[in-house]
């Protein structure tokens, strides 16, 4: 049987085992030493301790390797390290004598295993620290030597658990230094007091284990991890291209292959399939065809073309590795904790409103086109809507794509409700050229509230340095496009009135009736429109621009932006997106480098 990327009932009993086991490892009773082999190897604490201060004190380096099997230099924790040995007089903390075989081996349990982390367990110093401990406890070696090696492992050991507890706090890379100029969620400062918190720890196996990230779609990832990796493991022949649209009822003479992937990748049940010589693509196969589509981000259509076959021939080990980076991306920030919160994930294009860890919906969006407009990872609070209102063009619009629409069009800023104003004066449209305003920067333009208004008839605001919101769109058919990064960085929402009822309720004086009502939309309770035709000047007191309305909340709302290619949905079905920004690709390139 084929390995499925669904989490389904029968891997219950796998994961099962798994949590038990996790919960087993995590109460073990490692601090239990492996009585004897002080006396069998008569071990001196004071010769241990004084050949580790010595190496403490006296070296530049941990001269065991400059570097590990990684790249990695060991050098890097050094001076931490030195710091946090001399407020300890120098003494061991982890490894305190040759009977600290057990916590070493658990140590290695949990090193070794970073790999279900998408980590090399050599970040680590597990080869390393393996062969010093078990070269510290030879019979054969000459007692000084031991020492030598158990201060050895004991460093090795000490410089892992500090990279390990900032790699599962933190990450590995630092976003803002990967993405100085696109990365603006909140970063975890790891050069905080926790830095020094696996040094007082009364059991450091329990606390390895309770630093490592919890929330479901991490766990979910690395469960998906696991199973592409089985997968690499197996015959992956690539279904050659075809620029033909395959529909149903159409012959394929490669519909095997599609059908052997689909069912590789848990699409596709073959004991609900009769024939086993496909030739023909009928209803039966097309279903399966589009839920793998719709997971892949496609309209789902049914329709077997160039796209889905060249992401039916993405490789178990590209998926192998989008899903290590992405682990990585979830180290940075977790906020599953955030009891109410907006996320829209970029690659995606989609908008997710979450509380108390569920969805409650989901709203197709646009984003920022790829290059100069992409849209930031950012942090925002939602705190206030603005209706009808103005459009204040950016100058990079002004030049980029009204200079242009003017130079095609005499009457293009007539047609669309521009007004021009020069030094901060209103200017008459007549006459005014595409030449004229592009040769000045004085020129500022304004798009008046409207059925043609860029913005839509609302905006949701939440301050940051971008200038970009959240906004209705009088330009619908984006919102039908696979690749939906069309904006000049702003996020257009496909149903913009289903997230302000959300963000309303219980939130606000407003209701949503009454913001139809206050936009120009119908609403057929009469009863509604006659009470808000008496409240209007109140809830409008103090913040009104003439036809723009702001309306603010009672409570804020925090927003994630954030960037994500992979991951597993509610229903347990592994989702894969386009890499529509190339900030996987940097993040890979950094990514492998270290490993």
């Amino acid at each position: 049987m084929k390995p499925k990327l669904r989490t389904s009932k029968k891997y219950l009993p796998l994961l099962t085992f798994i949590i038990l086991n996790l919960l087993l490892a995590c109460d073990k009773k490692i601090e239990n030493p492996d009585t004897g082999l002080n006396d069998e190897l008569n071990f001196s604490q004071s010769d241990y301790e004084s050949i580790l201060e010595n190496k403490i004190l006296n070296i530049d380096s941990l001269n065991i390797d400059s570097t590990n099997i990684t790249g990695r230099s060991l050098n890097d924790n050094l001076d931490t390290l030195k710091y946090i040995y001399s407020t300890k007089d120098y003494k061991p903390i982890f490894i305190k004598s040759f009977e600290s075989k057990n916590v070493v081996d658990s140590l290695l349990d949990i090193f070794g295993n970073s790999f279900q982390h998408g980590l090399n367990p050599e970040l680590y110093n597990y080869t390393q620290i393996k062969k010093e401990f078990y070269e510290s406890i030879n019979p054969d070696k000459k007692d000084s030597d031991k020492y030598v090696h158990l201060a050895n492992a004991e460093m090795l050991v000490a410089d892992a658990i500090l990279s390990y507890s900032i790699h599962m706090r933190h990450g590995v890379i630092n976003p803002r230094k990967l993405y100085p100029d696109s990365y603006f969620l909140p970063v975890k400062d790891s050069l905080n007091k926790k830095l020094f918190e696996p040094f007082i720890q009364e059991n450091i196996i329990q606390y390895l284990y309770n630093i490592q990230p919890q929330s479901d779609k991490y766990k979910k990832l690395q469960t998906a991890l696991k199973q592409f990796e089985s997968l690499m493991e197996i015959e992956w022949p690539i279904i050659p291209v075809t620029e033909k649209k395959i529909e149903i009822g159409d012959n394929y003479s490669s519909l095997n292959l599609v059908v052997n992937r689909l069912t590789t990748l848990g699409f596709l049940d073959t004991n609900k399939v009769k024939s086993s010589d496909f030739s023909v693509y009928d209803s039966l196969l097309a279903e399966p065809v589009k839920s793998f589509q719709i997971a892949n981000g496609f309209n789902g259509d049914g329709v077997i073309d160039k796209s889905t076959i060249q992401r039916l021939n993405i490789t178990p080990k590209e998926y192998v590795n989008k899903i290590k980076i992405t682990l990585e991306r979830f180290r940075w920030l977790d906020y599953s904790d955030t009891s109410k919160y907006i996320l829209v994930n970029i690659p995606d294009f989609r908008l997710y409103a979450v509380e108390n860890k569920t969805e409650k919906f989901n709203i197709v969006i646009c984003t920022g086109r790829k290059g100069e407009w992409e849209t930031p990872n950012l942090y925002g609070e939602i705190s206030y809507l603005v209706l009808n209102p103005t459009w204040s063009v950016p100058k990079s619009i002004i030049q980029e794509e009204i200079v242009s629409g003017l130079r095609k069009d005499s009457l293009y800023l007539k047609k669309r409700n521009f007004k021009v104003y020069k030094s901060g004066s209103r200017v008459s449209l007549d006459g005014l050229s595409a030449s004229d305003i592009s040769s000045s920067n004085r020129y500022s333009i304004v798009q008046d509230p409207g059925a043609g208004n860029a913005l839509g008839k609302i905006k949701f605001m939440f301050k940051n340095p971008f200038g970009v919101y959240l906004h209705d769109t009088p330009t619908r058919a984006p919102f039908k496009y696979v690749n939906r990064a069309v904006s000049h960085g702003c996020m257009r929402v496909e149903k913009p009135m289903l997230l302000a009822e959300y963000l309303l309720a219980n939130n606000s004086p407003w209701n949503l009736d009454y913001i139809k009502i206050e936009i120009g939309q119908k609403v057929s309770d009469q009863n509604k429109v006659a009470e808000f035709n008496i409240k209007r000047n109140e809830l409008r007191k103090n913040s009104s621009y003439g036809v723009t309305t702001e309306v603010k909340f009672d409570k804020i709302i925090s927003l994630f932006v954030d960037y994500y290619t992979v991951w597993v949905d509610n229903k347990g079905i592994f989702n894969y997106r386009d890499d529509v920004y190339g900030r996987d690709k940097v993040l890979m390139k950094s990514f492998l480098e270290i490993e």
